[in-house]
C-alpha cells in the first residue's frame, strides 16, 4: 500500500509536470488570429485546444499540482517542497526540450518551402544552447520557488485552511496579467472564465475546510517519504 502510494505521487509529479511543460509550448505558439477572435480563422477543436494550453499555462496551471500534493500526499514539509521542486523541474525541463524541437521544427519547414529570410534569421538552435538558455533563465528559479512554496503552503494548510487561498490568489493574479486579453475569444476567454470559477471554487473549498477544522497530518515512517 505504501509503495503504491509513493508510484502515485512519482506519476502526478512527472505526469503532471510534462501536461503543464508541454501546454506551455503549445501556449507560446498559438496564432494571434485565436487570441484575438479565432471563429471565424480556426475549427471549433482547434479553438477548444488553445483555450486548454492556455488554461494550464497560467499561474493556476503551474501552481494547482503542487498545492494539491502538498494537500493530499506529503507526509512532512520537507516532502511536500521535495515533490513541489521535482515538479517544477519536470515542467521546464519538458518545456525546454519542447521548445527546442519546435524551433527546429520552424527553422526546418522555412527552409523546405523556401521562404524568404525573417529580419531576425531563425536557425536551428542547439540542444546545448537551448539547455543552458534555460538554466539561466530567471523562469528556472521563480518557476521552482513558486511550485515549492505552493506544495509547503498546501501542506500547512491542513491545519491552516486559509492557506489553501493561494490557489485563488494565482488565479487572481494571472487574471490581473491578462487583463489585456478579449473575453469574447476562445482561446483567451474560456480560460478567463476559468480562472474566475476556480477561484470562486477555491475560496468556497477554504470556507468549508475552515469550518471543518484541521485536518490530521499524517506522521512519515521510517522509509515512507511521502
Amino acid at each position: 500500500m505504501r509503495h503504491r502510494r509513493v508510484l502515485v505521487v512519482v506519476l502526478v509529479m512527472l505526469i503532471g509536470g510534462a501536461a503543464v511543460g508541454l501546454a506551455s509550448v503549445g501556449a507560446d505558439r498559438i496564432p494571434s488570429t485565436a487570441r484575438e477572435s479565432g471563429a471565424q480563422h480556426h475549427t471549433l477543436p482547434a479553438l477548444l485546444y488553445f483555450a486548454l494550453v492556455t488554461v494550464l499555462d497560467t499561474y493556476l496551471g503551474w501552481g494547482a499540482i503542487p498545492v494539491l500534493l502538498g494537500y493530499r500526499a506529503a507526509r512532512s514539509a520537507g516532502w511536500a517542497a521535495v515533490t513541489g521542486g521535482v515538479f517544477a523541474l519536470v515542467a521546464l525541463a519538458v518545456y525546454t526540450a519542447g521548445s527546442h524541437l519546435a524551433l527546429m521544427s520552424d527553422a526546418r519547414e522555412r527552409e523546405a518551402l523556401g521562404l524568404p529570410p525573417l529580419p531576425v534569421p531563425l536557425v536551428e538552435p542547439s540542444v546545448l544552447d537551448s539547455a543552458m538558455g534555460m538554466v539561466l533563465s530567471p523562469l528556472l528559479p521563480l518557476a521552482v520557488a513558486g511550485a515549492v512554496l505552493g506544495a509547503l503552503a498546501g501542506y500547512h494548510a491542513r491545519r491552516r485552511p486559509l492557506l489553501l487561498l493561494v490557489l485563488a490568489a494565482a488565479a487572481a493574479v494571472d487574471l490581473w496579467r491578462r487583463a489585456d486579453t478579449p473575453w469574447l475569444s476562445v482561446a483567451n476567454g474560456f480560460p478567463n472564465v476559468a480562472l474566475v470559477a476556480v477561484a470562486v471554487a477555491v475560496v468556497a473549498w477554504t470556507a468549508a475546510a475552515t469550518l471543518r477544522g484541521p485536518r490530521a497530518v499524517p506522521r512519515a515512517s521510517s522509509g515512507e517519504p511521502v
